[in-house]
């Protein structure tokens, strides 16, 4: 008889290409795994996985029950949840986000889920725009909080829109006594500029907007946390395109340099694959998206 241990080690098998890496998304050995899919195959009467490669392709055969495998795994979470208490949800969930969202309302959304899936076994990696978003392509991840840049990445995926990150340009509060007035593109890029790691969105977001007004910036520093960023402007080292809730208060010491420089806020999103535990944590994040300072 066809078991849902058996659909699901052939869901993840497929997806994630080899019977190791679906052993690891399980939980289970590399064993169970094949007895699963052997269990199954004998039942179909059908090979489902040509095993002569190293990866496991798809056979024509079994290719044509794949959806149906997944509507059955998506079918099994929704019934799930209502025959049993509201989001009563055990399995594991991979959750990506960026260093802002860890910096701001990632522990208040960790609360959340775990409260509204008290079972669940939630596994939170946190890294660069491009970072999760191939993880998330690579079926490492259920689902990432990060900037929408570029349309074409969300076709095959789910999105929730979520609140626009507004950054501004810093500077530290004993510079910004000395540049009272609104610099230019020109004055900006004379300035010795501080981004994110190279290949990340802050860093190609800043030297794009320089360089399309036709002043790449002179000199640069780059470092792979935002904090350190913060501390360096606020040393004097420079300036930078800073996130405007959680860096400008009071205690910070770094100030607002009015520029003509135009930047557009970074539109963030939970993106995730159709999938019934995924949508129900996509609207939790939404009600939970903040990047003010946490309090507290």
């Amino acid at each position: 008889m066809i078991t849902l241990k058996q659909i699901e080690a052939v869901h993840w098998v497929q997806k994630l290409g080899s019977f190791h890496a679906a052993a690891e998304r399980l939980n289970v050995t590399q064993s169970t795994i094949s007895k699963r899919v052997q269990e199954l195959e004998q039942w179909l009467g059908f090979p489902i996985f040509d095993r002569t490669n190293r990866t496991s392709q798809v056979t024509l055969k079994g290719r044509a029950l794949l959806n149906d495998f997944t509507e059955m795994l998506n079918l099994y979470h929704k019934i799930e949840q209502r025959s049993k208490d509201d989001f009563a949800y055990s399995g594991t969930f991979h959750l990506g986000a960026t260093e802002m969202v860890a910096l701001t309302w990632l522990p208040a959304l960790i609360r959340a889920i775990t409260t509204s899936f008290p079972y669940i076994t939630l596994k939170t990696s946190v890294g660069l725009t491009h970072e999760i978003q191939q993880e998330l392509v690579a079926y490492k991840l259920d689902l990432i909080l990060c900037p929408i840049v570029r349309g074409e990445f969300l076709q095959g995926f789910q999105s929730r829109e979520l609140r626009a990150l507004e950054s501004a340009w810093m500077c530290s509060a004993d510079m910004a006594m000395d540049r009272q007035k609104v610099l230019s593109a020109r004055e900006v890029a004379d300035l010795p500029l501080l981004t994110y790691s190279e290949g990340s969105l802050h860093h190609q977001t800043v030297v794009k907007s320089l360089s399309e007004q036709g002043f790449p910036a002179r000199q640069s520093i780059t470092c792979s946390s935002m904090i350190t960023i913060a501390e360096l402007v606020r040393g004097g080292l420079g300036i930078s395109y800073l996130p405007r809730e959680y860096f400008h208060h009071p205690d910070a010491g770094l100030a607002i340099l009015n520029t003509d420089l135009p930047m557009r806020p970074l539109q963030y999103a939970a993106v995730y694959r159709d999938d019934f535990i995924a949508a129900r944590i996509a609207d939790i994040a939404h009600q939970h998206c903040n990047f003010g300072r946490p309090r507290g």
